[in-house]
């Protein structure tokens, strides 16, 4: 009989576990971290440099350039939002395109209604900033993707980098291609507001006989001088003036006066740098002995998207301080003794409108008119809203301020009117042409042109150039008249 033995209970110690490395999301690469450092370090510096006025001179008007920049920048955005992945495709990408195409209506649709930008724009507008919503809205989508396996990875990391670039160069190029078609920043120096004025004290040392280093200029100098609002009381931004040579001569009281006023939006310092009201005003001055018009460039709007139209109404007595402030600071400050026949008045767009107007409801201060695509009469596009919003519902201030009823009524003796519009804006053309006629029937002496361009400052910078010449010739010329604007 065999006997089985119970086997002796065994005492092993079991093996531990094996540890099992979890391991930890891994965090930006240190390669990633130096680029994005230095990246950071680079842009800090660009703009530091930007902001002392280095880049000042670089220009922005170029449209190869912008073509460049933006399809640098379309060709990186389709390679960064470029992937073979169902989800992306038919998910991630139509919303963001979708989101794109949404932000641009949503801009312009604000833009209209808070009546920003009335006048029609290119459709191409809207691609543009298109392309630059979704560069904005894709990189952080791109940025979070993460790669799987080494050779995803590297792919993955080109089209990141692609992304990140994507962005300046389509905000970039979008800046540039719609400021191509206004012409509002000549150079990046204008963007930044450098207009390279001088102001505080050393302005009114040279409003008061001093010359700038001691001895006259060659060319002439912008100063940052404000007329104060005394009489009218009216909000507006500090203007600049631009004093030819013969200013710091003996004859600074007998220089000609003209009065610069840009549209709606814009800034008052568009009419020396955008219009290039500088360098053609130094232009005839070389030819002239350094004599040339005095040009006080002002605010009419109070804000960079307001629009009086120079009128005395609820948004302030923008006609009280053109008609006596501003005479008053010319006079006062400025020390240039007035002359209504040597005075006159240059505007751009709703700053025409201005001009047209002033100069026929106040021909004793001034009696000359460039008028650059204006309006045939104020007007903020909706005769309703016009008349409550400029003239508080006065149908006869309304009535007043019709050029084509002040020439109709009055006699304008000493007055002289130049209408100037771009060969691609046929309303301007029409509206020149109709304002044109009426002058000429009143006997005023009456200047129109077209010129190549469009309603944009390329053709105001054009066309100032052009009139100033004679314009000139007409404000050294004409004499006293006498008692113009009484009724006919």
């Amino acid at each position: 009989m065999r006997i089985y033995h119970a086997a002796e209970p065994t005492h092993e110690v079991p093996a531990a576990p094996e540890r099992t490395r979890h391991r930890r999301p891994r965090g930006p690469r240190a390669g990633a971290v130096v680029a994005a450092f230095a990246a950071g370090l680079t842009a800090t510096g660009l703009a530091s440099a930007a902001w002392g006025g280095a880049f000042d001179h670089v220009p922005l008007l170029d449209r190869g350039v912008a073509v460049g920049f933006e399809m640098v920048g379309c060709a990186l955005l389709l390679a960064a939002l470029w992937s073979r992945e169902r989800r992306w495709i038919t998910r991630t990408l139509p919303i963001l395109l979708l989101s794109a195409a949404g932000l641009v209506g949503l801009v312009a649709l604000t833009l209209w209604i808070t009546g920003t930008v009335t006048d029609a724009y290119p459709p191409s507008f809207a691609i543009w900033i298109g392309a630059g919503f979704a560069a904005l809205a894709g990189c952080p989508l791109v940025l979070r993707r993460r790669p799987v396996g080494r050779a995803a990875g590297r792919a993955l990391a080109w089209r990141k980098a692609a992304a990140m670039v994507a962005v300046p160069a389509t905000v970039v190029g979008a800046f540039m291609l719609i400021d191509q078609q206004y012409g509002i920043w000549p150079q990046v120096g204008d963007v930044l507001g450098h207009s390279g004025a001088i102001g505080g004290q050393q302005a009114h040392d040279l409003v008061g006989g001093a010359t700038p280093g001691g001895a006259p200029p060659a060319k002439g100098v912008i100063v940052s001088l404000d007329a104060p609002a005394t009489r009218s009381h009216f909000r507006h931004r500090p203007g600049v003036v631009f004093l030819p040579p013969a200013y710091f001569g003996p004859g600074r009281a007998t220089l000609p006066v003209l009065i610069m006023l840009v549209g709606s939006p814009g800034t008052p310092i568009n009419w020396l740098r955008s219009g290039h009201g500088q360098s053609t005003d130094d232009a005839y001055a070389a030819a002239h002995d350094g004599r040339a018009p005095v040009l006080v460039v002002v605010d009419q709007n109070g804000s960079a998207t307001g629009d009086t139209e120079c009128i005395d109404g609820p948004q302030g007595n923008a006609e009280t301080y053109l008609t006596a402030d501003v005479p008053a600071f010319i006079t006062g400050t400025l020390r240039i003794r007035h002359n209504p026949s040597s005075w006159g008045i240059v505007g751009f767009s709703e700053g025409g409108t201005c001009a047209l107007d002033l100069v026929l409801g106040h021909p004793d201060i001034y009696r000359h008119v460039v008028d650059f695509g204006g309006d045939a009469r104020p007007n903020l596009g909706n005769p309703a809203h016009t008349l409550s919003t400029l003239f508080g519902g006065n149908l006869a201030a309304e009535q007043a301020h019709d050029p084509a009823r002040l020439l109709s009524t009055r006699r304008y003796p000493g007055v002289t009117l130049w209408f100037g519009a771009g060969a691609d804006d046929a309303r301007d053309i029409a509206v020149g042409e109709q304002l044109a006629a009426a002058a000429i029937r009143d006997g005023i002496v009456t200047h129109r042109f077209v010129d190549t361009g469009g309603h944009n400052w390329q053709f105001a910078s054009a066309g100032f150039a052009r009139v100033l010449p004679q314009l000139c010739n007409e404000m050294l010329t004409s004499g006293p008249a006498p008692a113009p604007g009484r009724p006919a």
